[in-house]
């Protein structure tokens, strides 16, 4: 053993080797964290829109803003299951858009509100886990201005449905 290590280059692999070893065991593990935040999540900035939930009352929702195509195609993928459940994404078109959305990379549940150009709620989807189906609205009656991309059951907790007319207010819309 003492053979092993004797000269300082034999040391020097040995140091590099464990320090690689240490490098790909944290990689490992911060990649599949539960409260890993993508490097697009993160650069997406923070903001706040107002609702008014089928109760009649104005609700501030506190979320990420994706105004960019590559924020919107982004998303929540690569982000951790904490990062998901504790965070809502509002995805902002500058025209009425139809564009389906893929959740294949994503490590929660989502459910997906889509509100038209004047705030009104169209359609909530719920996504599954691991789908390689693509999310939307369906018809040309139905496209959309924005989307609210959020953890299950976010709507309900807020009081906002489709029938019950909840709505986007989409003039309050502020970013930080």
């Amino acid at each position: 053993m003492a053979k092993l290590f004797d000269t300082p280059k034999k040391k020097v692999i040995l140091i590099v080797g464990v320090i690689l070893v240490l490098l790909v065991s944290w990689y490992a593990i911060s990649a599949n964290s539960e409260t890993r935040e993508s490097r697009a999540f993160r650069a997406m900035p923070q903001g706040s829109i107002q609702v008014v939930n089928d109760l009649g009352n104005t609700v501030t929702l506190q979320l990420r803003v994706a105004d960019t195509p590559a924020a919107r195609q982004a998303g929540f993928k690569g982000s951790g299951v904490q990062t998901v459940a504790n965070n809502a994404i509002l995805l902002v078109y500058t025209a009425d858009t139809a564009e389906r959305h893929n959740v294949q990379n994503v490590k929660a549940p989502l459910e997906i509100g889509f509100f038209r150009a004047d705030g009104s709620l169209i359609q909530i989807s719920r996504t599954r886990v691991g789908a390689t189906t693509t999310y939307g609205t369906t018809g040309t009656a139905n496209r959309y201005r924005y989307a609210i991309m959020a953890p299950e059951g976010y709507f309900a907790r807020n009081n906002i449905s489709v029938d019950g007319g909840a709505s986007l207010v989409t003039t309050s819309l502020r970013k930080r």
